[in-house]
């Protein structure tokens, strides 16, 4: 069987699915076969959807400074974890030293340190912007919401 990923939560010594979509998932697993499960905190996914939704944002609407200098959210991601730190060191053999972006993977970067990444990449933001562009971006989201309903 192939690695599959099921959100569950804990209640007391069961794992209970948390939407109906892992249901449908662990459903096909055959019961009574041996499973093997390796735990991690997920990862919120609205916080993640409002941070690459905010860098889009960002480089349609917001300073136009940010969306002539980074074309993608790809790039303007990438220019934070640089002006962050939130990078990987790579020594090369003639000795010089990069620092690339590290991952922001689910499986490889944890909630809480995807939490310190998103403060100090709000910090920079506002830093760069004068103002703080993912409470804009949120409320831009918000209208779009109401003028929906």
């Amino acid at each position: 069987m192939s690695k599959q990923t099921i959100q569950m939560q804990r209640r007391g010594q069961r794992l209970e699915c948390t939407s109906p979509v892992w249901v449908d998932l662990l459903e096909a697993v055959p019961e009574g076969v041996d499973l093997n499960v390796s735990i991690t905190r997920a990862r919120s996914n609205r916080q993640n959807g409002t941070y690459w939704g905010a860098l889009a944002w960002l480089i349609t609407d917001g300073p136009e400074r940010i969306g002539k200098t980074w074309l993608t959210k790809d790039e303007l991601s990438d220019a934070l974890q640089l002006e962050v730190g939130f990078v990987r060191q790579i020594r090369l053999a003639n000795g010089l030293t990069y620092a690339v972006p590290k991952s922001k993977n689910f499986e490889e970067c944890s909630q809480d340190t995807f939490n310190a990444y998103f403060e100090a990449a709000q910090r920079k933001l506002i830093e760069w912007c004068g103002y703080d562009p993912v409470a804009a971006y949120l409320e831009h989201m918000a209208g779009r919401l109401r003028r929906a309903a």
